[in-house]
């Protein structure tokens, strides 16, 4: 399963996001952005002042979800890029402010149409098992991206819709990657960890089970997975080529990080509460509230960009198939109010599919809808669906109006409920099918749904393409099903166009056609939450709102 269901990651990364401290130590982004390509890049000068930091220590962090992988080039998910990001590292380094740094490339350059990229390597550089970093490394983790054992993947997402062609060893220290068509945000890419690069021995020995033992040459080693339970990484004391805008320089701070899979949030807290963890993920917002208040805890939060927590409908399957029904359920929800009651202060109300933080953000797509019960039900009137006996549901020709919402609950468990009811309002009959992420992949591939759970952080629109295009209908992202002519031109221009002033204006007709077909239901902007123990000193939040361990440290 290697598809992006329900919350996804951002995987292209664009200039000038500004992270803003907010409170104590919470930090939220508070600006949109726009992408500037960078024709040529070399060494860019250091951002941060190395501050000495304790060394040693083992880190405990909940987590929601088990991944599904810890292969990078296999990845989707965000429980997986957060543990990656501490295990590999990618060709450039992208700083907290947007800016492109050296990574394990010195030297970048793009030639005129940003079709191909030549990349200086670092000479320096080891992974985890010995094997030597080199262009043959590079070569072989784009390969492996593009390969048949990949079904699907966020990485894959990238090189495939960017035309791969092929990745050229000029020597070992210079590696040349080939597309057969523009890729201006390539460079923003090679830095996700979606495109970091594994030790081809590693690769060449797992095979199938290169997820399950990973090598990489981050901050961290991987030591051991239990299924379930448990991933353990231990530091890597050979590091020394981390980013320039790191805090420090050298190994990690850390001696070993263990992510706890804990799937509920009450069960996060209470292990946060009693010291069994120090890191808790997506705390409950009272709950973290109120001990953040206490000064028990600090509470760090970050507003992303990109895509909002949205419900993708399905406009091909009976009922959804209707545009006045999709509108219904659009106008049946109070977004005010449910981001509140859900989220009290971490949550903020979204009315369109990209949020206002977002480079390329459409205003006249965001005032489309507002909460009205009313127009609701007159519009379900016109279309048919009338509650004939009076059970509080709508019928049509003998049948109910059923919406059918395969989910896992870790990710929605905070509004899932309220979402219902509020449908419920109106005369909708919402079947919340609970299940693992697993389960639900295989009941989108079968076509078994009305609504798809998804956010994506993102600085700029790009997700629309891999999201709403109409090549990747039918099982691949695209849950919608809808298919627009001017819907897919507006998006494959908007993904290859170097003019910023066209691409955003591509980016604004597809929101328009997007929430004018009502192919999704905003419901609220996405706020990462963290709750930290007084003892974890140093977190920070990465440009997509992912905890940077590597400068993490625990006071004695």
């Amino acid at each position: 399963m290697k598809k992006s269901i329900f919350k996804i990651a951002s995987i292209i990364i664009l200039i000038g996001l500004v992270l803003t401290a907010c409170g104590g130590n919470a930090v939220t982004t508070d600006v949109p952005v726009a992408e500037v390509p960078a024709a040529q890049a070399t060494e860019a000068p250091a951002v941060a002042t190395e501050v000495a930091a304790p060394s040693g220590g083992l880190l405990t962090v909940g987590i929601a979800v088990e991944p599904e992988t810890l292969d990078p080039g296999d990845a989707v998910y965000v429980q997986e890029q957060f543990i990656l990001m501490s295990l590999f590292d990618s060709l450039l380094s992208m700083a907290p402010d947007g800016s492109l740094h050296p990574g394990l490339a010195t030297v970048w350059e793009p030639n005129e149409d940003f079709s191909e990229f030549t990349f200086t390597l670092r000479a320096d550089v080891t992974f985890h098992d010995g094997t030597a970093f080199n262009a043959e490394a590079v070569k072989a983790s784009f390969d492996h991206i593009m390969s048949e054992s990949v079904l699907e993947s966020g990485g894959k997402s990238l090189l495939q819709d960017h035309q791969y062609v092929e990745t050229v060893v000029v020597d070992d220290t210079h590696a040349t990657v080939k597309f057969a068509a523009s890729y201006p945000s390539f460079l923003r890419d090679a830095a996700r960890q979606w495109l970091s690069i594994s030790s081809p021995a590693a690769l060449a020995e797992f095979g199938q089970d290169y997820g399950r033992n990973p090598v990489g040459t981050g901050p961290f080693k991987f030591v051991q997975w239990d299924a379930q339970s448990q991933i353990v990484l231990e530091r890597n004391p050979d590091y020394n080529w981390g980013p320039e805008f790191a805090a420090h320089k050298g190994p990690a701070n850390l001696d070993q990080v263990v992510f706890r899979i804990l799937p509920e949030a009450a069960t996060r807290f209470t292990a946060f509460e009693t010291g069994e963890i120090l890191i808790a993920s997506e705390p409950p917002a009272l709950d973290a509230i109120s001990i953040a208040e206490s000064g028990a805890a600090q509470l760090q939060t970050f507003a992303q960009p990109g895509i909002p927590a949205i419900l993708m409908i399905n406009a091909t399957k009976a009922p959804t198939d209707d545009i006045n029904v999709r509108k219904a359920m659009i106008l049946a929800v109070n977004q005010d109010e449910l981001a509140q009651t859900a989220f009290q202060s971490l949550g903020l109300p979204a009315y369109s599919v990209i949020s206002p933080t977002t480079w390329g953000y459409d205003k006249e797509s965001d005032n489309l809808y507002r909460f009205n019960l009313e127009e609701a039900g007159r519009l379900l009137d016109e279309s048919g669906w009338i509650d004939s006996d009076g059970d509080g549901i709508r019928e049509k020709g003998g049948e109910k109006l059923t919406i059918d919402w395969p989910d896992n609950p870790a990710w929605s468990e905070a509004f899932n409920e309220l979402l219902v009811g509020y449908l419920a309002n109106v005369g909708f009959d919402v079947q919340y099918r609970s299940m693992d992420d697993g389960a639900a992949y295989e009941e989108l591939l079968a076509g078994n749904y009305s609504l798809v759970y998804m956010y994506w952080t993102r600085p700029d629109p790009s997700p629309l393409r891999y999201l709403f295009h109409s090549e990747n209908a039918n099982g691949g992202g695209a849950w919608t099903n809808f298919v627009s002519e001017e819907l897919d031109a507006a998006l494959a221009d908007g993904d290859t166009q170097t003019d910023e002033n066209v691409r955003k204006q591509d980016y604004m007709t597809a929101q328009k056609i997007i929430m004018e077909n009502a192919l999704v239901l905003p419901m609220f902007t996405v706020n990462t939450s963290y709750l930290t123990s007084p003892v974890v000193q140093g977190f920070g939040f990465d440009l997509e709102g992912y905890p940077w361990i590597y400068d993490i440290s625990i006071s004695q």
